[in-house]
């Protein structure tokens, strides 16, 4: 059985999510082995395409959830957090 992480995190990218953070994000997200969405109001998209991500366009400030689900789900979302939060 698949190991599932969630943690909700607010945007620190001020520009909000345009194309070079998403692709840093992709990057990011094809490391892990894990199924990685990120939530906004419901909507979910796959953190491994860009595509998806931009057509979520958060704001900075948004809240998101972040949840991964897989063998190295846990860190996956802190990887990802880090990015996000822009820590």
């Amino acid at each position: 059985m698949d190991k599932e992480h969630s943690r909700e995190i607010v945007l620190g990218i001020e520009q909000g999510l345009h194309v070079r953070p998403a692709v840093e994000i992709v990057k990011c997200a094809n490391g892990f082995e894990s199924e990685i969405s990120i939530i906004k109001d419901g909507q979910v998209a796959d953190a491994k395409s860009a595509f998806s991500l931009m057509e979520l366009a958060p704001d900075g400030g948004t809240r998101l959830t972040l949840r991964a689900v897989g063998p190295d789900s846990e860190e996956a979302v802190k990887a990802l957090s880090i990015l996000l939060e822009g820590k």
